[in-house]
């Protein structure tokens, strides 16, 4: 993988950093996936900045951002330009500081599932990522995050919280409407985790809280020789289903179930998942099983378990260029998807 840098010495003499430099890099992808009906033709190409500097006094500094998430006029809630999208961070002796498009806490001790196939499991879901109460694509009323991280004699320990407003400072014009700053506030969300991690095994727990709902996760991750194993445990107390199954789904499930006028708790009560990875050379053979449990008390439902399988395998190329497929079944899809094709990476 080669990257490209741009000399920035100008700004090193006329600002008096130590260094500064801005690196282009960027990733693709071309193949098919299948959504149970049809084979679809599916690719993109993204390009990503990376800037990094250091102060005379040793501070370390840098961004980072696509170049779809540059512009808050094509899309205000998400961009970069606006902290809703990239992230910016310093660090120093005192640790590291993020600011933007970051994980939560829990998310940065312990972390997903093994991804698999061509698409890194988007064709279903994603239904190798644990669905954490805070930050990473489930802080939508949340609005942008800040990240702590702090690591000492094989500990690391992370804080983070979201401001409560899925919004930008300031007020964003649409046409002739305006939203106002108040229009999509929520509740700050917050979450704290450690990590303990000694030659090839690492062990993290976390706990999360956005308004009354709260997590405890838990993983364990062992890497033996060409084998590596992971497990996650997720507990949630008064976390709406409705609103878990919609960050996972984009679905409502009560609606589906049972019509919009439900009344009763409807809870994401747990997740728990296993997945394991094989290296032989040039081949990565990669699975993982999650299962989501609901409950609820609501009249015309009934509690429930949502499973997700998947298996994969990549073959590297070289130069940055690998062959990945991969099938999952799951149960928030009615068929089983899979996809083909050649990742790249700039």
């Amino acid at each position: 993988m080669k990257k490209v840098l741009f000399a920035t010495s100008a700004l090193v003499l006329s600002a008096g950093f130590a260094s500064a430099e801005v690196a282009v890099s960027g990733d693709g992808r071309m193949g098919m996936i299948y959504d149970g009906n049809d084979v679809q033709f599916a690719s993109r190409a993204r390009v990503l900045f990376t800037l990094t500097g250091e102060s005379d006094a040793g501070l370390s500094f840098g961004a980072k951002f696509r170049v779809d998430q540059e512009n808050y006029k094509a899309d205000p809630y998400r961009s970069a330009a606006r902290g809703s999208a990239g992230q910016i961070w310093i660090s120093g002796t005192y640790g590291k500081l993020s600011m933007g498009d970051v994980v939560s806490a829990s998310e940065a001790a312990i972390g997903d599932l093994y991804e698999v196939g061509y698409t890194d499991g988007a064709v279903a879901f994603d239904s190798e990522e644990i669905s954490y109460l805070t930050a990473d694509g489930n802080n939508l009323g949340q609005g942008p995050a800040v990240l702590y991280e702090y690591g000492i004699n094989g500990f690391t320990f992370y804080a983070s919280a979201t401001d409560g407003s899925d919004r930008s400072w300031g007020s964003v014009t649409f046409g002739d409407n305006t939203e106002d700053e108040d229009a999509l506030s929520n509740k700050v969300a917050y979450s704290l985790a450690a990590k303990y991690e000694v030659d090839n095994y690492n062990v993290g727990l976390g706990f999360g809280k956005h308004g009354d709902a709260k997590e405890i996760v838990l993983g364990a991750e062992g890497k033996f020789d060409q084998f590596s194993v992971k497990g996650v445990y997720a507990h949630y107390k008064d976390r709406s289903a409705v609103d878990a199954f919609a960050a996972i789904t984009g679905k409502n499930p009560i609606t589906n179930a049972a019509g919009a006028n439900v009344t009763g708790d409807y809870n994401f009560k747990s997740t728990i998942g296993l997945s394991g990875a094989y290296q032989a050379d040039a081949l990565l053979v990669k699975a993982f099983w999650r299962q989501d449990k609901f409950t609820t008390d609501v009249v015309g439902l009934s509690n429930e378990k949502y499973n997700s399988y998947g298996i994969g395998a990549d073959y590297d190329l070289g130069g940055g260029a690998t062959l990945a497929g991969g099938i999952i079944d799951t149960d928030y899809l009615q068929d089983t998807v899979a996809d083909l094709g050649i990742k790249f990476k700039f």
